[in-house]
């Protein structure tokens, strides 16, 4: 696709390798890019991903010198995996918080339908959008339960009773979190039992309660972005985390921002394996595109607002002789963080976890 006076003209694939090529991108195997400006499209893998390697002057757009287009399609390649690994976590995320919203709401008001879904049971609060009132929330989810998908209507047809568990399973995420947030302090010091290890922090409930529904979200606002197939690797999302519920080292300056924050607040939970996988697929990322193209380390370092170092980086423990991929494997505790190298010079072997081959 080209632009000319406001008007949108169609281009074939050779006219805008051609193109390319006249704003000094080097193309070093024509048919390799014609293969993947086929599979992604242009304005997909092109525009959505030269922005770090453009400028622009009286004659228009260019590339820096040396940029090549398999390093435009690495960072496409790079965000599409970590878009992938964000819907995987998050859809292992949401799970958890339906598990737990449900086994909340069940303790404390049964598991018949009528009863857990009375809205006195709840506080409503003021918000923005109608759509989003308590009232409509209950509403949203008492229309699923005369949904024809199993197992809802087995246990509608056979039981007459559809405990929160079944319930839940087929409501969406933005759903659940709108109506935890309707919850009254005591379902939601529940909630916080659930989601975090409470005896091992020092902070309190209370401020607890303000952490899990900003990281509700958050995590939220990524899911969303991600199914629909939106760039990952330097969004910041709108939803605010309240650094002042956080412990008393981290402020403005030293919260993680951007993908680092959505690590970080996945990091405070008890349930491991969404920040096991993510953590994974990230550093999986970030070494395999740096080790290709070593000069995007810096840029993405402060995009991520994490620290790349141009060799492959694995971190060990004093109690093990496992190297691991993610700092956050298994629930290791105060891991050291060395070049990839070094450890299998110093003897480590992969853990068989977090170190498998990712495609």
């Amino acid at each position: 696709m080209d632009n000319t006076n406001n008007e949108i003209l169609y281009s074939s694939v050779e006219e805008q390798i051609e193109k390319l090529k006249q704003q000094n991108l080097i193309i070093e195997d024509e048919d390799f890019a014609k293969k993947y400006l086929e599979i992604f499209g242009y304005f997909n893998l092109i525009k959505g991903y030269r922005s770090p390697y453009i400028f622009t002057d009286a004659s228009g757009l260019h590339y820096r010198s040396g940029i090549t287009f398999n390093q435009i399609l690495s960072l496409y390649m790079f965000d599409k995996n970590l878009r992938n690994a964000v819907i995987a976590s998050m859809l292992d995320l949401e799970e958890h918080i339906k598990a737990s919203a449900a086994d909340v709401v069940a303790q404390s008001f049964g598991t018949h339908q009528d009863d857990y879904l009375n809205i006195r049971n709840y506080r409503d609060k003021r918000r923005r959008n109608r759509k989003f009132s308590l009232r409509n929330t209950l509403i949203t989810i008492q229309k699923a339960l005369n949904s024809d998908k199993t197992p809802v209507s087995h246990y509608r047809e056979v039981h007459g009773i559809i405990p929160p568990w079944i319930l839940f399973k087929n409501l969406y995420f933005s759903t659940i979190i709108n109506f935890i947030n309707f919850f009254k302090p005591h379902e939601k010091e529940q909630m916080v039992y659930h989601l975090y290890d409470v005896d091992s922090t020092d902070l309190s409930v209370d401020n607890l309660k303000l952490i899990m529904m900003d990281t509700l979200f958050v995590c939220l606002d990524y899911r969303n972005l991600a199914a629909h197939g939106g760039r990952i690797y330097n969004y910041r999302s709108d939803c605010n985390v309240r650094l002042e519920n956080f412990s008393t080292d981290v402020s403005e300056d030293t919260l993680p921002k951007g993908f680092n924050q959505l690590i970080y607040i996945l990091s405070c939970l008890k349930y491991r394996k969404p920040l096991d996988d993510l953590s994974k697929a990230l550093n999986y990322e970030v070494n395999r595109h740096c080790s290709a193209f070593p000069e995007d380390a810096t840029y993405l370092g402060q995009i991520l607002n994490i620290d790349i170092k141009s060799e492959n980086v694995v971190w060990i423990t004093g109690t093990s002789d496992k190297f691991h991929y993610t700092p956050y494997c298994s629930g290791i505790k105060h891991p050291l963080q060395i070049s990839e190298q070094k450890a299998i010079a110093n003897g480590y072997i992969p853990c068989k976890r977090c170190c498998k081959e990712t495609d």
